[in-house]
């Protein structure tokens, strides 16, 4: 189902699915540095995402990001760390665990589509509920 869409920061050769995991103080992100980050884990975080996610932020499939740019800082450090990334990620319908994937072979939004107010946007999908709220 698709639940949204961002703003690619690098293309990669195909898209990345994981299990969303929403991050969004700084007690989640020492919880996730002590015990580890789940195994093909997608966080879904706020507009603080690059200095809150940094020491974690290598561990992650992916990152969707609610606010920024492709030249905020969480942009640049995923494009430095080598994970998929969405910047001003506009989705709903997506819960802690559901299984999600999005398009990161689309192409990045540029300075110039930003100042020109061209949208290049990838979708996000979700592509099963997590197990806990389909028992619901």
């Amino acid at each position: 189902q698709l639940v949204g869409h961002g703003d690619n920061v690098v293309t990669y050769p195909k898209n990345v699915s994981g299990t969303a995991l929403y991050i969004h103080t700084t007690e989640e992100v020492m919880e996730l540095l002590m015990n580890g980050v789940p195994p093909d884990t997608v966080a879904v975080i706020d507009d603080s995402g690059g200095t809150l996610t940094a020491p974690i932020l290598e561990r992650f499939r992916g990152v969707i990001c609610a606010g920024g740019s492709t030249r905020s800082h969480l942009g640049i450090l995923t494009r430095e760390y080598g994970v998929p990334c969405l910047m001003n990620a506009k989705v709903s319908g997506i819960r802690e665990g559901d299984r999600v994937m999005f398009d990161c072979t689309a192409r990045p939004r540029t300075a110039e589509d930003y100042q020109q107010g061209r949208e290049a946007t990838a979708k996000v999908w979700r592509l099963a509920r997590a197990a806990q709220a389909a028992a619901e």
